[in-house]
């Protein structure tokens, strides 16, 4: 099977989900201690399924959504970092988004993860900015935020939630380090 890596960094590999993925997906996103920010809150094994589908549909349709994130060192599926496309107060914007598994927090993955996504819409999708929208009760998501140089922009609600929009632009992106490496389409996982 050929899976699609999207970028790498010292610690983490980025490629796109395949349905192989469901059965370790499964316990992350149905978690509620991970959901617990999110707009859904926990996933059921069936809407799980739905979220594979809806990467896999956004894949072809947009060339990018959210990805796997595999930790290198195990090679285990941990969670994922992506792009998605939003609408903010009538804007469209390009949120970088990233959610893994407890058994993966407090080592700096999820700030490794979420700046190859931030680094990937820069380079590859050639954006003026990106955002990430944070529960502003969600502490560890901020100081990821913050680690990949978004700042506190404005609050909003998304969907039926109050959060905060952080943002980065382009310019301000140019003057920090990058860990994004692209890789050509690999086989294997």
């Amino acid at each position: 099977m050929t899976v699609k890596v999207v970028a790498e960094s010292p610690r983490i590999i980025l490629r796109e989900f395949t349905w192989d993925d469901l059965p370790t997906l499964v316990p992350i996103l149905t978690d509620p201690l991970v959901m617990r920010f999110s707009v859904t809150g926990p996933l059921t094994e069936e809407g799980v399924r739905g979220f594979l589908e809806r990467c896999l549909l956004k894949y072809r349709e947009r060339g990018y959504w959210l990805w796997a994130a595999i930790h290198r060192s195990d090679a285990n599926l941990i969670g994922y970092s992506g792009l998605l496309d939003q609408l903010i107060d009538g804007s469209p914007e390009i949120e970088v988004a990233y959610r893994l598994s407890p058994l993966y927090w407090g080592q700096g993955l999820g700030t490794e993860a979420a700046a190859l996504a931030r680094d990937y819409a820069f380079v590859r999708l050639g954006v003026s900015r990106v955002i990430s929208l944070i529960d502003p009760e969600n502490k560890a998501s901020i100081r990821v935020a913050e680690k990949n140089g978004l700042r506190y922009e404005k609050d909003t609600t998304y969907y039926h939630l109050f959060v905060r929009v952080y943002s980065i632009s382009r310019t301000e992106w140019e003057h920090l380090p990058h860990v994004l490496t692209f890789q050509r389409q690999n086989k294997g996982k």
